[in-house]
């Protein structure tokens, strides 16, 4: 809305850049019509679902009305999302980092085969300025690479955090600390209590995949204190003026990165403000990284280490009268995985939970959240596939190999193979002129109350604006605003225009297709779930009419439709939503923090319903405007400092909380 009142405003202006804005205005309408199919497949995933839950029920998953639905989301054109109105969801203040990153991602997209590394940083330098000046071409590379790129690719991108010159940032930048230790724990099994009081539990050395073998740990802590490790010798004992007595309380911390990349070192951007804020000493472990070693072997190491801090607490200057897990996105899942596996072998659980935009499913089943990745610039779709297929085993050749095809696919009209072609100019104008030339027999619009409603008689060319001047007329009252209104803002106050723009990007759908079959709301069975009830015929269609012509269809299955169709175990420490109930009545508090634009934030809402099902203490941190992974972005958005701020104040309760039942209570 701003960008049309601009426009109005600044049209006669000598210096006033028409393509520019032209093009900016045209990605903006773009998006919209991207928006509303996406809002419409949501829609549509709901009525694969138990009344009252957001994933689809996996009695769906081979049903060939769910794998159309799939193929033509999965179709979603992402490039508006990822060029002039990247980030466009979030707060100002993460638009320029996820530019940058994504400049950082398509130069280095284009260089990653060349075998010199510095051949490759140096053509990456060198890229990165016509990515640059051209976001259309930067949207593009970003998407092919997404789309295309293998599990090496992400490992390696998300591995420069870890080059010498990013180690060194938190250093300059990130508050002083008296300890930053790493800590190797040996192969040797010992025995802890179990806490019924009777006896004792072997806690064995890691051994999946690779053998036996050491765990690293990292120990930062704001202040020395007694016991303390120096260097490399875990017997020894914090020396000098200032040595602490040992802190009552342990934070233990898990490290996100997708299961396949990062390390306790790249998430010091946060940990050492954490420490300094606390003042407790935290213990992260640097766990073993998918595809080399993919689940259980994370989980084992991250046990084992939570086991060794228990035994030698002191040796981290703490006495463990209270211990905290935290952990964010992969690492919020091994967090979960632990607490459920300590309470599996009988030994003592942590005091609490903060678990931090978590996965709580490695599979990916539909759910309205989960179709947010289809526009996110940090999570994009085929990324979060490869990293979870990466984690639960499933190698490349399997997530690639072709499926067979549904007994019925959905048609594909002639007439958007024109519009889809890479030499065709599909903007608003084209469109436009084509829609003009044309007698709509079915047009179907987005009111403002988000149902769809069709109109027998077309729109004549008298009652539609075909100019940028003429769209702008509609805008030209509203109140200029000191920052860019919401989505829902413009929903609710402007929802008249938002109409208008979407209906300027539909398109015609072709007269021998039929309307969206209408699935009836009701329970399913296994008697009732079969594909009789839900087949669909050739001609079908399930896109919405007013999107059907500019979206890009998915010629081969992509690695999320692949990985519905592929068997992964049902295990509870691989993904914790499948606990059984007898041993989440055993779960001490959780608090889980999420953003409402999150991918996973379904996740997090299943697994505190089922938690609270149970009268399990349990709160839901539900912060705006903020992307997965805010923490990495401290140093650069205040919004995401402050939403820091907010994790380390629900640490703080853990280990102030007194009576284990007893947690503030929140809404969702």
């Amino acid at each position: 809305m701003l960008l049309c009142r601009y426009i109005s405003l600044n049209k006669e202006s000598l210096l006033f850049r028409a393509t520019h804005y032209s093009n900016e205005l045209e990605s903006y309408v773009s998006l919209l019509g991207q928006l509303g199919a996406c809002m419409y497949y949501a829609q549509q995933i709901v009525k694969f679902c138990e009344p009252s839950e957001l994933f689809a029920i996996e009695a769906y998953s081979d049903d060939p009305l769910a794998e159309a639905l799939m193929a033509e989301s999965d179709a979603i054109d992402q490039i508006p999302f990822y060029g002039r109105c990247l980030a466009f969801q979030f707060c100002e203040s993460m638009r320029r980092p996820f530019t940058i990153i994504h400049i950082a991602m398509a130069s280095y997209s284009e260089n990653y085969e060349s075998t010199s590394g510095f051949m490759k940083l140096a053509g990456s330098l060198l890229d990165s300025g016509k990515y640059w000046l051209d976001p259309d071409l930067r949207a593009q590379q970003i998407v092919n690479t997404t789309r295309d790129a293998d599990i090496g690719f992400c490992k390696s991108f998300w591995g420069l955090t870890e080059t010498p010159a990013m180690k060194q940032l938190p250093h300059y930048m990130c508050p002083n600390i008296e300890v930053n230790q790493v800590i190797t724990i040996k192969a040797e099994s010992f025995k802890l209590p179990r806490t019924s009081g009777v006896g004792h539990v072997t806690i064995h050395p890691p051994s999946a995949h690779i053998g036996p073998g050491p765990v690293n740990i990292r120990l930062i802590s704001h202040k020395r204190r007694s016991g303390q490790v120096v260097g490399q010798d875990v017997q020894g004992e914090g020396q000098g003026p200032r040595v602490l007595e040992k802190s009552p309380f342990v934070l233990i911390h898990c490290h996100g990165g997708g299961f396949v990349a990062q390390s306790s070192k790249s998430h010091e951007v946060y940990l050492r403000s954490w420490a300094v804020d606390l003042q407790v000493p935290i213990v992260s472990v640097d766990y073993s990284l998918a595809p080399e070693c993919p689940y259980p072997r994370a989980v084992e190491e991250i046990f084992f280490a939570y086991c060794w801090v228990l035994k030698n607490a002191n040796l981290v200057g703490s006495v463990a009268q209270k211990v905290c897990i935290t952990g964010d996105s992969a690492g919020g899942n091994l967090s979960m995985a632990l607490t459920l596996k300590s309470i599996s072998k009988g030994i003592r659980p942590p005091d609490g939970v903060v678990a931090i935009y978590t996965p709580m499913l490695i599979r990916y089943i539909p759910s309205p959240s989960r179709m947010l990745s289809l526009v996110d610039p940090l999570l994009p779709v085929g990324i979060t596939a490869r990293c979870l297929a990466a984690y639960a085993g499933i190698s490349e050749e399997d997530l690639f190999e072709p499926i067979e095809s549904a007994p019925h696919s959905v048609q594909i009209h002639d007439k958007m193979q024109k519009v889809d072609s890479p030499n065709q100019h599909t903007g608003l104008n084209i469109i436009l002129d084509e829609l003009e030339n044309e007698d709509l027999e079915d047009n179907v619009v987005l009111t403002a109350d988000s149902s769809l409603q069709t109109h027998g008689e077309s729109e004549t060319k008298a009652h539609r604006p075909n100019t940028v001047q003429q769209q702008c007329q509609q805008v030209k009252h509203l109140p200029l605003k000191s920052q860019t209104p919401s989505i829902a803002s413009i929903c609710g106050e402007h929802s008249h225009i938002m109409t208008d723009l979407c209906t300027r990007s539909a398109v015609n759908i072709n007269s021998n297709a039929t309307a969206i079959p209408e699935i009836k709301d009701q329970q399913c069975t296994s008697s009732s779930c079969n594909s009789t009830q839900l087949e669909i015929s050739p001609s079908t269609s399930l896109s919405p009419p007013w999107y059907a012509q500019t979206r890009h269809y998915a010629q081969s299955p992509t690695p999320c439709r692949k990985l519905r169709h592929i068997h992964v175990d049902r295990d509870p420490l691989l993904s914790p939503l499948l606990a059984s109930d007898d041993l989440l009545t055993e779960m001490p508090p959780v608090y889980l923090v999420v953003s409402h634009l999150d991918p996973l934030l379904d996740d997090s809402l299943t697994f505190a319903k089922k938690l609270r099902s149970l009268s399990k203490p349990v709160q839901v941190c539900l912060l705006d405007d903020l992307p997965h992974g805010f923490l990495n972005f401290t140093l650069v958005s205040k919004e995401c400092k402050n939403a820091s701020n907010l994790c380390v104040s629900k640490i703080r309760q853990v280990f102030t909380n007194n009576n284990k039942t007893q947690i503030e209570e929140t809404d969702f």
